[in-house]
């Protein structure tokens, strides 16, 4: 980026590590560094296809048998494209937790019905125990997810008796090995804030980066992030009060301001 196109950006001069998927850093990274930031991405979760591909076609088969499709983060949309929604004009109505997981859908041609108002778990399950106690759910909700999911909407759905299918559409693993640059970066304070966008990725960094992370400042996605973090020995700086990436860098933004 040209020097001059970012003299009045307000996070010029500020570096930031991404830690996201590389499927998955460009938002983010877009964001900051349309800001003026600088970012460096290391991903410390990876995306592998899930084992059982069998039912995954034996459920595509049968969409028409669920009341509602949830979807609960991007990565589980593009999934769900490529390996089980065949044909866009039979599916029934879509949920999804939020305004990423929404524009993703809709980029991949498919109607949103619902989003709750706070895009969290628990948000989600109080909108679709409303939406059954007011019309009904006849049939399953499906919710196609990763294997490391939450359990906060299964386990809100089993308790209001709404009868569910939760679907393995893809699988995350750490990534085993921190880049020595990046760690040496780290111990000498080269970055002012790394992100942790998922509770997997808060875990894996403090496995990963240790006490290299108390040079920096680590900015979180959620509470739910946070709780992991703290819970694995970090100091939250600024926790996104928008839960997706756009209140992530939001943030950031905000805390360096003051």
């Amino acid at each position: 980026m040209d020097p001059e196109s970012i003299k009045n950006k307000p996070l010029r001069g500020v570096r930031v590590l991404v830690t996201r998927p590389a499927s998955e850093s460009d938002a983010l990274g877009l964001g900051l560094r349309e800001l003026g930031a600088e970012v460096v991405s290391h991903p410390l979760i990876e995306f592998a296809a899930p084992g059982d591909l069998a039912r995954i076609q034996e459920t595509s088969k049968r969409l028409a048998e669920f009341s509602v499709l949830v979807f609960l983060s991007r990565r589980a949309v593009l999934a769900a494209s490529d390996l089980l929604i065949k044909d866009v004009g039979s599916l029934p109505p879509i949920a999804a937790i939020g305004p990423g997981t929404r524009d993703c859908l809709q980029s991949c041609g498919f109607e949103v019905d619902f989003v709750p108002q706070e895009f969290n778990s628990e948000s989600m399950a109080d909108l679709l125990i409303k939406q059954h106690r007011s019309t009904g759910f006849s049939k399953p909700i499906l919710i196609p997810r990763g294997d490391r999911g939450s359990d906060v909407l299964p386990t809100a759905l089993r308790h209001a008796g709404i009868a569910f299918e939760e679907l393995i559409i893809y699988h995350s693993r750490d990534v085993a090995e921190a880049d020595p640059d990046i760690l040496a970066e780290l111990s000498k304070g080269k970055f002012d804030w790394v992100t942790i966008s998922s509770s997997s990725i808060a875990a894996n960094a403090a496995k990963l980066f240790g006490e290299r992370l108390s040079n920096t400042k680590i900015a979180s996605i959620s509470p739910t992030t946070s709780q992991t973090a703290i819970e694995c020995g970090l100091s939250i700086t600024a926790e996104a009060t928008r839960y997706d990436v756009g209140g992530l860098v939001e943030a950031i933004l905000n805390h360096h301001q003051r």
